[in-house]
């Protein structure tokens, strides 16, 4: 079998449940999932406020850092920059 393989990047969202996060988590993961064929996106429940965004296990954003959420096209722009995409996001 001669196909070309695809190498699979692991997005992460770690996000507060209690804190009703989960809406800002699964608008991320959709965006993500939306625009890149190679990324598969994981969601898991964290506490205390957190909202945490890990590619391939390197944090590439953090609420508690940046005392903010991200923007989603800031997380698309990220992506595309860690994966080596060259993108008009």
């Amino acid at each position: 079998m001669g196909g070309k393989s695809i190498m699979v990047n692991m997005l992460k969202v770690v996000y507060c449940r209690k804190c009703g996060y989960i809406d800002k988590a699964l608008d991320l993961a959709r965006d993500v999932l939306s625009y890149f064929q190679d990324v598969e996106v994981i969601l898991s429940q964290g506490e205390n406020g957190i909202f945490d965004v890990y590619l391939n296990q390197k944090m590439i954003f953090s609420r508690y850092e940046e005392k903010r959420f991200p923007d989603n096209r800031e997380i698309l722009k990220k992506i595309s920059e860690e994966i080596g995409l060259n993108s008009g996001i």
